[in-house]
């Protein structure tokens, strides 16, 4: 059975016991969640508004949040680069044919590998190059794939909250 454990009056976590009166200071967890208050033995849901009068935030906006920094840029060795639809399709499948480059033996440093006739470089957020041989272009990929599954698993963890913190979208912590 779901169990909440209570600070100060407040649903700090929510946990699964076998026996409720086995623990003390546990309430009943089958109705409520973490952000609920707890008086004189009843919960109350949150307020669907903050004390500043500020709507609570949705998970819409969290979605909005999170789009926005998976599409803006990511870091890769210390450089900014785009990461919107267009980029992620075109990283994507410059590290799939690095993946090949370097099944079939592309050695470290070689920036032909590609196949072309100059050197294979990305072209950073700032407009700068970076220079990748097969190795690097495919741990680019790899981080691509890293900054998005980071923010999609950092969103369903603020929407899980219950309630969203108004500061979801500006607080770091946040979003790993």
């Amino acid at each position: 059975m779901k169990a909440h454990i209570i600070e100060n009056g407040l649903v700090v976590n929510t946990i699964e016991v076998s026996d409720l009166s086995v623990f003390e200071g546990l309430v009943d967890g089958s109705v409520g969640g973490i952000g609920w208050t707890y008086a004189d033995g009843v919960l109350t849901a949150p307020p669907d508004v903050y004390p500043d009068n500020q709507p609570a935030p949705t998970s819409q906006d969290v979605n909005a949040e999170r789009d926005r920094r998976m599409f803006s840029t990511f870091t890769f060795g210390g450089v900014a680069y785009d990461c919107d639809d267009a980029s992620l399709s075109r990283i994507t499948g410059a590290a799939t044919l690095a993946g090949f480059a370097i099944g079939a033996g592309s050695p470290i440093g070689n920036l032909r590998w590609h196949g072309g006739s100059v050197d294979f470089a990305w072209i950073a957020a700032d407009n700068s190059e970076t220079p990748m041989d097969a190795q690097t272009s495919f741990a680019f990929g790899q981080e691509a794939a890293v900054n998005q599954s980071t923010h999609i698993f950092a969103g369903a963890a603020i929407k899980a909250m219950n309630p969203i913190p108004q500061d979801y979208a500006t607080n770091e912590s946040y979003w790993g």
